[in-house]
């Protein structure tokens, strides 16, 4: 059995998912998914805690698998003594399976058919081969409600742009800067050299702020919560509808662009993707967006 850490938003675990899953299809065993570091509550520094996510997606064949099923090095431990285990783990064992860094790792593709997963695993270069695959499991289990399909056919009848403002747990958060106003200017220019827009479409865990402090030459729309859904599943189906992108340092929109099918897409992300600029983002980035 492949078993993966799920850790993170649901942009993360969609990472973490997508690798296990093209190993299981490799070696042609199970998926696994480890959620016990996601239901754990131990109070860390610069933390925010998040909630399983990927039951709004068709997901099916993959078991929820309990800590007596996982190796004892690989275990997670509530409360103080969990994050002393976890440095001690990490320090004095080179266990296989555990992210050496945010770079695309070849290796780990041969891992076999029997690991564990502990990573970020952010680039699509794991599940390349499995692409089809990857797309289907990540539609939607349940239908939208009436007013998200509504507003998702007039999206896909215009040349749309979605414009994604990441707030929330960012803001104040040195690991991950906030891209500012000047970089959404800066993205509109160049892409509006490129190909018509019609309407913009802002979408933000902040749309207050963004409707105070986002002001375009274009018509826009500032989608609200009612659109969003129970797991902001409707704020994401409808961004992946859209023609063209202007995206954040955000995994939640990252997989929204990805996710969009349409063949002539643009899209907009920032050359920087974390607060240490010295951490390389290459194999994250398909080639054909455009770094800004």
């Amino acid at each position: 059995m492949i078993i993966t850490k799920l850790k993170g938003g649901m942009g993360n675990q969609m990472f973490q998912y997508a690798l296990g899953r093209a190993l299981s299809v490799k070696y042609g065993t199970s998926l696994g998914l480890d959620l016990s570091f996601l239901l754990d509550r131990t109070p860390r520094p610069n933390f925010t805690f998040r909630e399983y996510d990927l039951d709004i997606f068709n997901i099916i064949n993959v078991d929820r698998v309990s800590q007596s099923k996982i190796p004892f090095l690989y275990r997670n431990f509530n409360g103080k003594f969990g994050l002393y285990f976890d440095y001690f783990r990490r320090k004095f064992f080179r266990l296989r399976g555990i992210e050496k860094s945010f770079n695309f790792d070849l290796t780990i593709l041969n891992i076999g058919s029997n690991a564990y997963l502990d990573g970020y695993w952010q680039s699509y270069k794991y599940f390349a081969d499995i692409e089809d695959i990857i797309r289907k499991d990540f539609t939607l289990k349940d239908e939208l409600s009436l007013n998200i399909k509504n507003l998702m056919e007039v999206i896909k009848k215009e040349n749309s742009l979605c414009i994604h403002v990441r707030r929330g747990d960012y803001v104040g958060n040195s690991n991950h800067e906030i891209v500012g106003k000047e970089y959404y200017d800066k993205g509109i220019k160049i892409l509006s050299e490129k190909t018509k827009i019609d309407k913009i479409y802002v979408f933000s865990d902040d749309v207050k702020w963004c409707e105070d402090n986002m002001k375009f030459d274009f018509p826009v729309m500032f989608v609200g919560e009612e659109y969003s859904g129970i797991k902001a599943e409707g704020h994401f189906s409808l961004m992946s509808a859209c023609h063209s992108f202007i995206i954040p340092n955000s995994s939640f929109s990252w997989w929204a662009a990805w996710l969009s099918v349409h063949k002539d897409k643009i899209v907009i992300v920032p050359k920087k993707w974390f607060g240490d600029a010295s951490i390389n983002s290459d194999d994250l980035i398909p080639k054909e967006w455009i770094r800004i």
